[in-house]
């Protein structure tokens, strides 16, 4: 029995490290709550697929942010916050 589960376990852990980082990241994200952005939009660039969100922070309501995603590569996020008055 306990060969049968220590095999089991290591073929667990084999697929899990194929699926890589994302299914780690899902496990542990189980807990956070999900917030919806103020406001989602695509910006109309040619040859690029620009997204935008837009969102108040919640630990600090005065302050408003902007995060860009672009499928231009390196594919990092640009994320730009300021208070509001």
């Amino acid at each position: 029995m306990r060969k049968v589960f220590i095999v089991a376990v290591g073929i667990l852990l084999f697929f899990v490290s194929i699926a890589g980082a994302g299914v780690w990241t899902r496990i542990r994200s189980f807990t956070l709550k999900e917030v919806k952005p103020d406001a989602v939009y695509a910006l109309d660039v040619i040859g690029e697929n620009v997204r935008v969100y837009e969102f108040t922070t919640r630990t600090e309501p005065k302050a408003k942010c902007v995060v860009i995603f672009s499928e231009q590569k390196p594919k990092v996020p640009v994320m730009q916050c300021w208070p509001l008055h």
